[in-house]
């Protein structure tokens, strides 16, 4: 694994999947196994440092796996325990979410796109929108299922989701997608004239990105597109789609999670004991790594 800035790649195909350039330059090398399997794409894989090759587009700086293929199929066999889990404390995010949303909308048709369990769902339902979701993972849609909250089974554009919707939301979803901008286009395309859009994703240009390098742990096996506020922008425009307004998400989490996950951080995960009482506890976390964009159609 290494830093190459200097070497350029010029290829033909594929190009940059926002802007369509053709000279991108090596970031870093792949250390994700040539034989992935499900396991790396769940939600609370803690593999932080491993990724697919990163090249960085020369024109607009978008940062691209092109080498991780046949991405949905991991999804579509992925499950996780773990998160299921610890759903009680995520749910506190998605109400958090809710409440940005409530700023522009209160009432209406609300999709979640990678909806998982169902959270940000049954929590959109509880304040009274008529909200569904699409997933692909099987385990998480019957998850889902199991608990009567609608949450289709596949991935944009299905038959299932017609719109129009008053809200689409995609959380910590687009920087899984190999086609970032036909996913954009397609939730454009569900949007009602004056709906909105919520959308949170890894910003690889916050400082914190830039204080931990490639120990960054939005630097996952799953994330195989990187953006910044930027390329974010970009993307909406040829999009169709314009930002109101930018923010940082918090998020919350159980502390026994939390404590985990640095320790597998720090390498010592079989080397301390965490007690249970810490799971009582739920920790608000925001390390203004990720970036909260509210957005309406361009034309509106």
């Amino acid at each position: 694994m290494g830093v190459l800035p200097t070497t350029v790649v010029k290829v033909g195909q594929p190009t940059c999947w926002i802007c369509g350039a053709k000279n991108l330059t090596l970031l870093r090398a792949r250390t994700v196994p040539l034989r992935p399997t499900s396991v790396l794409f769940r939600v609370t894989d803690a593999s932080y440092g491993h990724t697919f090759t990163i090249h960085r587009c020369e024109q607009c700086g978008f940062q691209q796996c092109m080498d991780a293929t046949d991405v949905i199929s991991h999804y579509v066999e992925m499950s996780d325990e773990l998160y299921e889990a610890t759903s009680e404390a995520r749910a506190r995010q998605m109400q958090s979410l809710l409440r940005t949303v409530s700023n522009f909308k209160q009432k209406g048709r609300f999709l979640d796109v990678g909806a998982g369990i169902g959270l940000l769902v049954e929590e959109a339902r509880k304040l009274g929108f008529d909200a569904e979701g699409v997933e692909p993972s099987r385990a998480l849609q019957a998850a889902a299922a199991a608990k009567a909250i609608p949450v289709h089974l596949g991935v944009l554009p299905t038959p299932e989701i017609r719109g129009p919707y008053d809200i689409v939301s995609a959380i910590d979803v687009i920087e899984h997608v190999d086609k970032p901008l036909d996913l954009l286009i397609a939730i454009r395309n569900l949007l009602a004239p004056d709906g909105i859009g919520l959308l949170v994703t890894p910003d690889v240009g916050s400082i914190t990105a830039r204080l931990m390098g490639r120990k960054w742990w939005h630097y996952r096996p799953a994330h195989i597109c990187y953006f910044e506020r930027y390329t974010v922008r970009l993307l909406l425009k040829r999009a169709g789609l314009s930002p109101v307004t930018i923010a940082r998400p918090t998020w919350y989490l159980p502390m026994d999670y939390l404590a985990s996950r640095v320790a597998s951080y720090l390498s010592i995960g079989n080397k301390i004991a965490i007690p249970k009482l810490f799971g009582r506890f739920k920790v608000q976390i925001n390390l203004h790594d990720s970036l909260l964009v509210v957005f309406r159609r361009a034309d509106a």
